[in-house]
């Protein structure tokens, strides 16, 4: 399921990425500020060269995104789907069949820490000589 998630970070991602190169490239071609702003035409050969420039940062920009966006992703380790976890003592069934810590299985599968306490319901169970009787 992880690959599924990363393919379609992935997929959205490379659209965004050709939706601005396409609209970079289209800015050159149509000369939008002359028809927009009313400024004065710019020439082809100036466009041409401006293309470049900006087509090699927007490659440049790009490589750094996207290596960043997989390391960032490698860090986030998702929990999705179903977890089959036992109703009795929670233990959960790993990929291996074998069951597991709740605790233990969590943050084996993400970034996630356990700290433990006691409730208040569950410290009057375990140590009543500690708790008054409020009734």
């Amino acid at each position: 399921m992880k690959s599924k998630t990363l393919l379609v970070l992935t997929i959205i991602q490379l659209a965004i990425l050709l939706l601005f190169l396409t609209l970079t490239v289209c800015n050159e071609v149509i000369d939008i500020p002359h028809y927009v702003f009313g400024d004065k035409s710019t020439s082809y050969s100036q466009r041409l060269g401006e293309i470049g420039i900006e087509i090699f940062i927007f490659v440049m920009v790009m490589i750094v995104q996207i290596m960043l966006f997989r390391m960032l992703y490698q860090r986030i380790r998702i929990l999705e789907g179903f977890i089959p976890i036992c109703a009795n003592c929670k233990k959960i069934r790993n990929t291996e069949n074998q069951w597991e810590q709740m605790e233990k299985y969590i943050t084996q599968n993400s970034l996630a820490k356990f700290s433990h306490g006691v409730c208040p319901d569950c410290a009057m169970k375990l140590y009543p000589d500690l708790y008054e009787d409020k009734t």
